[in-house]
């Protein structure tokens, strides 16, 4: 097995398909599926299957396209560190991030990273059961999950649960909090499924022995927030999400007066232990940062729990 195999093997996985793989690497398909059948052999394990449609990863290929990818970046990672004759981490780096967390970590964080010129951050935004099967067939280097269950292939560390808000369109300073029963008598407009924050909200009604009026899902939080400002209705979602909203008052955030709703945030990496000194930086800048994001009262409603 080597580099070039690999970075073959990889291709080949990313894009589903021998022909495109052969066409992208510039290598005749006749001489890239040899490549794949002699990796195979040495392996002695079947790393795709064949199909009419193209190729998909076996299980032993999901292992080591996991592996894979975190040679190679070591491998490029280690190439520009004797080019570039420093000693300061350098490389590529992929973070994943749900779109709520990201509002409040990313600013600061590349921030933080001004630090390091010979670092590069890739920020992915996915939604969080997304983002932890990436880190587990090894397409992410680490991400912040919510909520997450156990899954072969990546671990996850909690570090913050936070509170959920009702976020309601513009009502001025005068409120500060609702019940659920006067919530459910407002027109909501909820994460589509399947969200954590949707199945809290609807056991939260049921243990109530509450109905409540659903007028419509969305998936994206940022058109989410679009909606409730426009007065179209209410939605329950945490501080990292609506804080540049509510700042800007373009919506109210109100806390729930008769039930307390918490989600966990973790930081979620790979089960192999390959790392890099550049992922290793940038795994704890993203530690750092949502203490101090805590700890300074910035995030609302948020409780460290990380070590």
């Amino acid at each position: 097995m080597d580099v070039k195999q690999l970075r073959y093997f990889t291709e080949i996985a990313d894009l589903g398909n021998m022909t495109r793989a052969a066409e992208t690497l510039r290598i005749a398909q006749p001489a890239l599926s040899q490549q794949i059948a002699n990796l195979e052999a040495e392996l002695g394990k079947r790393l795709f299957d064949r199909g009419p449609a193209g190729v998909a990863l076996t299980q032993p290929g999901e292992v080591l396209y996991a592996r894979a990818r975190t040679l190679l970046r070591q491998v490029e990672d280690a190439r520009r560190a004797v080019q570039e004759e420093h000693i300061q981490p350098s490389g590529g780096v992929k973070i994943g991030l749900p779109g709520s967390t990201g509002k409040l970590l990313a600013v600061p964080l590349l921030t933080e990273l001004l630090a390091y010129p010979h670092l590069t951050l890739e920020i992915v935004e996915r939604p969080s059961a997304e983002l932890q099967a990436m880190v587990a067939r090894g397409q992410l280097d680490l991400a912040i999950v919510v909520d997450a269950s156990e899954m072969r292939g990546a671990s996850v560390h909690p570090l913050i649960v936070e509170e959920l808000y009702v976020v309601a369109p513009y009502l001025g300073t005068q409120f500060q909090e609702v019940t659920l029963d006067e919530l459910s008598v407002q027109p909501l407009i909820l994460p589509s499924q399947p969200s954590t924050i949707r199945k809290r909200i609807e056991a939260s009604f049921l243990n109530a022995r509450l109905n409540f009026r659903l007028v419509s899902e969305v998936s994206a939080t940022d058109m989410l927030l679009r909606v409730v400002a426009a007065g179209l209705g209410w939605t329950l979602l945490p501080w990292s999400a609506a804080s540049d909203d509510a700042n800007r008052k373009q919506v109210s955030v109100l806390t729930l007066a008769d039930e307390r709703l918490r989600r966990e945030l973790g930081l979620c990496t790979p089960d192999s232990p390959v790392s890099s000194a550049a992922i290793d930086t940038v795994r704890n800048l993203v530690v750092k940062t949502l203490n101090e994001l805590v700890s300074t009262k910035t995030w609302k409603g948020a409780e460290w729990v990380g070590v």
